[in-house]
């Protein structure tokens, strides 16, 4: 027994052996006991009747998992992760993530027979047969001194110490060559409450024996844990609200465990959390009390040593903005103001943001601000007293040109009358009012245009944000009767097709006769008859108006019969788009139905089917499950037949693979 040491040698041998993990090494186990909180004396008590064990160790074994649990939860964001302390019979770790924390460490005795090379992040020399010892740092400073013996080798061992197992080693002692029973040192400052990492290795892996001397020996003992002050930070939130809570250092922390009301986070973790002493909490829809216990890996203050009471505020207290949420852009290459009006009086933060494809000018935290990109903006007003936030979005689109325009055209009455007429009754987008020009004639607000010579006339409008349009447009005379059904067209199998149109003759006032060629085609000669053809074909209108004139046009319907089907090759049924989670069979407009779907694992069984089902039909898609059991991430072979809507059945095959 080492004097002040928290170790006992229990038997020694050359080499002897671990007992848990079957490595050499000395067994010991704790002899001093930690002071925990709420501590029960009635089974520590049952426990040393029953094993002889003593109530330093039971301590040990009893009461530090009442908080090591919440001090060890893996956490993101901000929160952080303590080692547990040590337990009875604990031995060193093969690897510094895997120490726990002696609480009183020093006259260690040990041993570098049998422990793997491991890794050693920046470590000094070469790692052999490393061996890793965790404790709580008691003093600011100290020295460590390894004395080895017995050495196999002759070469002796390297030290480093470490207080973040992914960093540089504080300090390192790689030893020398033949240095036989030369002691290694080191000497750091250390942070009273932290964890650091001790790492002893054999030198070229050398199997020595050895001591641990720490000068002063307080400094591997368990500080005393002060206790946390006041909370500083708001009381009134408004649900939601993210808001910094802090309190002073404690003497002897390493951590600091925070606690709220329910639905309260640190980041995206909801609390209790374990972190630094000043956090960014965001308040939850449940007011409540924000409470903060001081922690190091051996010690933990009573639940709730600090507390600060939160007040929720109503909606009522929230920002209110007024402004629109529907612009555009001009087309006079000047930006567009976006000036929202925000009430009460107060003292706000203002954070603009645009999507991808937007672009704000001036200081996104100023309420009036400049674009001269389309997109989507957002505007997020904190009340910087209370935390309450709003927020809108600004849809700025391109300019709002003019489209199209109602005109009226009248045709010349009789050849050669010259009393054609244009009435321009409204615009389709734009912004008013709108000036108009006909014939490159200058601009004016007038809407009617008479006395128009047959021909081709132009019609220009402007609006008042500078957008402008122009279109064409011709006044006739009576003398050739024309029918125009349109250039020949293809389309695809399933697709309609429209055979007529009012404009498709030029004076339809004067068609007294139409007929269709094939016959059976006269019937679709209607604006908002759809036709929808199985094959090619051609088909002839003629019109006769009054006075026995005579207008014919044909026109060829192309069919393609392309096979629109397709199936992916890979979802993942636990993914959040939900479109790419089910596996189906997708299909353009010339699948009439799907007969069968059948998907097969890779020794041809089959593990789903479907049958005679339309395409696109999610209710018919495999959600990647095997006889009720989620199936492991895989190649599976697919097979589909499909009927066509001329008729026609193809199988189609292919594999997906289910990623999970």
């Amino acid at each position: 027994m080492y004097p002040g040491s928290p170790f006992r040698v229990l038997n020694r041998q050359t080499p002897p052996r671990h007992p848990r993990n079957g490595l050499p090494g000395y067994n010991f186990f704790f002899q001093n006991p930690i002071p925990m909180l709420h501590r029960s004396l009635i089974l520590p008590l049952l426990i040393h009747l029953k094993t002889q064990l003593s109530i330093a160790q039971i301590a040990r074994l009893v009461w530090l998992p009442c908080w090591a649990a919440l001090l060890l939860c893996p956490l993101t964001g901000h929160s952080q992760k303590i080692p547990s302390a040590c337990g009875a019979g604990s031995s060193p770790a093969t690897a510094c993530d895997d120490a726990c924390i002696f609480c009183n460490f020093n006259g260690y005795t040990g041993s570098t027979f049998g422990f793997p090379s491991g890794t050693a992040t920046a470590f000094c020399g070469t790692v052999e047969n490393a061996q890793w010892l965790g404790f709580i740092a008691g003093k600011d400073k100290a020295t460590f001194i390894i004395k080895p013996f017995n050495c196999l080798g002759g070469n002796g061992v390297q030290v480093a110490l470490y207080n973040d197992c992914k960093l540089k080693p504080l300090a390192c002692d790689k030893g020398v060559e033949f240095g036989g029973t030369k002691p290694v040192s080191i000497s750091v400052d250390l942070s009273p409450g932290s964890n650091y990492f001790l790492l002893i290795d054999g030198y070229a892996g050398d199997q020595c024996e050895f001591t641990v001397e720490v000068s002063p020996k307080e400094a591997v003992y368990e500080p005393p844990l002060g206790m946390v002050a006041e909370i500083s930070g708001p009381t009134k939130l408004c649900p939601g609200a993210t808001a910094q809570f802090s309190v002073q250092p404690v003497d002897g922390a390493s951590a600091y465990i925070w606690t709220g009301p329910p639905g309260s986070m640190l980041d995206t973790v909801p609390l209790p959390v374990t972190a630094g002493r000043s956090v960014n909490l965001t308040i939850g829809s449940t007011a409540g009390s924000i409470c903060v216990q001081a922690a190091n890996s051996c010690s933990v203050n009573p639940p709730c040593s600090s507390s600060l009471a939160i007040e929720l505020l109503p909606d009522a207290a929230r920002p209110v903005i007024d402004m629109d949420t529907l612009d555009h852009l001009n087309c006079t290459n000047t930006p567009v103001k976006l000036n929202p009006r925000i009430s009460p009086a107060g003292n706000y933060v203002v954070a603009w943001t645009a999507d991808s494809t937007g672009h704000l000018i001036g200081s996104l935290n100023n309420p009036l601000i400049l674009t001269d990109q389309p997109g989507t903006y957002n505007l997020l007003v904190t009340n910087e007293l209370n935390g309450c936030t709003s927020s809108v979005d600004v849809r700025v689109g391109p300019p709002d040109i003019p489209s199209s325009a109602d005109l009226e055209v009248k045709n010349i009455t009789c050849y050669g009358d010259n009393n054609g007429f244009l009435g321009i009754h409204g615009v389709t987008g734009g912004k008013e009012p709108f000036v108009f020009s006909l014939d490159g004639a200058p601009y004016t607000l007038t809407h009617e245009h008479r006395y128009l010579t047959p021909g081709e006339h132009t019609l220009a409008l402007e609006g008042a944000d500078g957008c402008a349009w122009d279109t064409t447009f011709s006044v006739t005379q009576p003398e050739e009767l024309l029918v125009n059904l349109g250039a020949d067209t293809s389309i695809h199998l399933g697709h309609p097709v429209q055979l007529w149109v009012g404009a498709a003759v030029n004076y339809p006032d004067r068609v007294a006769q139409r007929t269709a060629e094939p016959p059976d085609m006269t019937s679709m000669l209607c604006d908002t008859c759809r036709y929808f053809p199985n094959r090619s074909f051609r088909y002839q209108v003629t019109v006769v108006d009054s006075n026995g004139c005579r207008a014919t046009d044909d026109r060829i319907i192309v069919v393609s019969t392309e096979r629109f089907v397709f199936v992916p090759n890979a979802f993942a049924p636990e993914a959040q788009e939900e479109r790419n989670t089910r596996l189906t069979v997708f299909g353009g407009e010339d699948v009439e139905r799907v007969v069968s779907f059948q998907i097969f694992n890779r020794w041809g069984k089959t593990v789903y089917e479907h049958y005679n089902f339309p395409p696109n039909d999610d209710a018919a898609a495999w959600d990647g499950s095997v006889s009720g059991e989620k199936a492991p991430p895989a190649v599976f072979a697919w097979r589909a037949e499909v009927l066509f809507k001329d008729g026609a059945t193809e199988q189609f095959t292919g594999d997906v693979t289910v990623v999970r």
